[in-house]
Formats: structure tokens, sequence, C-alpha cells
């Protein structure tokens, strides 16, 4: 999955388990994870998700930038 897919898909995790999740990258992959995981620290780069969409404007940026990148 690309970052934009994996993205979609977090934010509609997130609103079904009403939890904040984070997409980041880990062994060359897109990867979704609870932000009470441990791992989620270790995912880079990585942005927050909520059930309505990024959870911090800096994420914005970082997620357009990866977009653009071809992430």
């Amino acid at each position: 999955m690309t970052f934009k897919e994996t993205v979609i898909l977090a934010i509609k995790l997130a609103h079904r388990q009403q939890q904040e999740l984070v997409v980041g990258r880990e062994d060359g992959r897109w990867e979704i994870v609870p932000i009470t995981d441990a791992r989620s620290d270790q995912l880079r780069p990585s942005v927050i998700v909520t059930g309505a969409g990024l959870k911090y404007p800096e994420h914005e940026d970082l997620y357009a930038r990866l977009i653009a990148e071809g992430a």
C-alpha cells in the first residue's frame, strides 16, 4: 500500500476503533499501529491520525511532502 492509501485506511480504523493511530515507515513498508504501542515511537517518518484526519497541522505538511515524493 502507498502512504496515502495507508493514511486513509488508518483514519477509517481510528474512527471505527475510537483511538489514535500512528502511520509510519518500518522495514520499507507503511505500518499502522496504535499510539499506545511502543513500536509507534520507532516509525520514521510518521504521522498521528484520528477518526477525523491528521491530528497535528504540521503533519499536513509532512503528508503533502511525502505524497509529492511518491511515498
